[in-house]
């Protein structure tokens, strides 16, 4: 009843170590609990770490079920990659990662809404100072069950154009999902606050070009100048954005219906402000693995709030973006037979 985000961990946890010279060692499934590493581990002086964020459902039938995982495996790896970590075996890491679900099945909720959070995280624990390439690292998995993400229902959300803060620029590792990419967006949160705002929408350039909220995608639903309907998103193409899995299903999702138009593009802030003060922005909402949809119901810029309908009406969200979450969360629990959801057998 009381499920925060991260505070309960489950019994075992998955552990994988590496070393250059032998390379991986047999992986296995431990008791969780403290780690010990050399204070000279990479992981501490120079953020040489990445992770990944996915869920485990429970269905009707009392069956477990992952979203997507290979997804994520694919996700993990590339980020690996570009933190000069180990590459490691996808389908090997994913097969641990089920035996895993399967030993501590019991710990993933059976209340609607509830679900068990899993934490792979990759990290350097190469022992010298000097920053070197990679000569030791450790994958971990964890478990953590979890209550809804909304505590008192379905909301939308105030979120704060944040400009002096930047979270990723063209170059860097802004679709890396790398643990240096989050603490520093902290403090820009904590002033998003200070503005009766929840989270932080992130610009980069002069031409104030739009890449993540908080830690989520985002997407705007709106009427072109020209009276098209279209929901936009930032494109993957320049790097400063996560390619999330709840992100791509939601572009699979509305381009399979065909309702509206569908783009993927550089996306900047002063034509979204001129379609929220003429009524074409028709709703905003973040993506991610926590919360499945977040709608927004106003962006504040320079001190001035910029209103969704939703405002207006006093819904809790947009049509779309209610759709997209009920039929997301239909597939992930299993009330929708869908490839995506896949069964821990």
């Amino acid at each position: 009843e009381v499920l925060g985000f991260g505070k309960v961990i489950a019994d075992h946890m998955l552990k994988c170590t590496w070393r250059a010279d032998t390379g991986w060692a047999p992986p296995e499934i431990c008791p969780s609990g403290p780690i010990a590493l050399h204070p000279f581990s990479h992981v501490f002086h120079y953020a040489s770490t990445c992770y990944e964020g996915m869920k485990v459902y429970r269905d009707a039938q009392d069956r477990v079920r992952l979203f997507r995982p290979t997804l994520n495996m694919a996700r993990f790896h590339d980020s690996c990659e570009r933190m000069c970590l180990p590459p490691f075996d996808q389908n090997a890491l994913l097969r641990c990662i089920e035996q895993l679900v399967r030993l501590d099945a019991d710990w993933v909720p059976r209340k609607k809404g509830y679900s068990m959070y899993m934490r792979p995280l990759a990290f350097s624990t190469t022992p010298w100072l000097g920053l070197t390439q990679c000569s030791e690292a450790m994958i971990f998995v964890l478990l953590c069950p979890v209550g809804p993400y909304f505590k008192s229902g379905f909301q939308s959300i105030k979120l704060n154009v944040e400009e002096r803060h930047i979270r990723a620029w063209p170059g860097g590792v802004g679709n890396t999902k790398c643990g240096g990419n989050y603490g520093p967006t902290v403090l820009p949160q904590i002033e998003a606050s200070r503005a009766g705002c929840s989270q932080a929408l992130f610009l980069y350039g002069k031409e104030q070009i739009v890449t993540e909220a908080g830690t989520m995608n985002i997407f705007f639903l709106w009427r072109t100048e020209e009276g098209e309907e279209e929901l936009i998103t930032p494109w993957l193409d320049d790097g400063c954005i996560l390619p999330g899995i709840t992100r791509r299903s939601v572009l699979e999702l509305c381009r399979e219906w065909g309702e509206f138009k569908v783009t993927e593009k550089s996306v900047t802030l002063p034509p979204l402000l001129k379609a929220a003060e003429e009524g074409r922005l028709l709703e905003c909402f973040g993506t991610g693995t926590a919360a499945v949809i977040q709608p927004v119901k106003s962006l504040t810029y320079e001190g001035k709030e910029y209103e969704l309908p939703i405002c207006a009406t006093g819904e809790a969200s947009g049509p779309l973006a209610m759709r997209l979450t009920e039929t997301l969360v239909d597939i992930q629990e299993g009330r929708i037979d869908h490839e995506w959801s896949t069964v821990v057998n």
